[in-house]
């Protein structure tokens, strides 16, 4: 039986390389220093935010 399949170790060598390929990413993001946020150079203000629902028909969320 010269020609017979290793499919089941090769199954076996794949799935262990990419669990230990997990562990070293896992680890990585884990103990990676973490950036600190920095403030935006511009702020805009949102769209439309004074806009006044009185007149369109909407009595708000709790209306019944």
């Amino acid at each position: 039986m010269r020609n017979y399949s290793t499919f089941d170790r090769e199954k076996a060598i794949f799935a262990f390389v990419m669990g230990l390929i997990a562990i070293i990413l896992a680890a990585w993001f884990a103990f990676a220093p973490i950036e600190e946020h920095q403030a935006p150079d511009t702020i805009y203000p949102m769209v439309n935010q004074h806009i006044s629902w009185e007149g369109a028909g909407y009595d708000g969320v709790n209306a019944r």
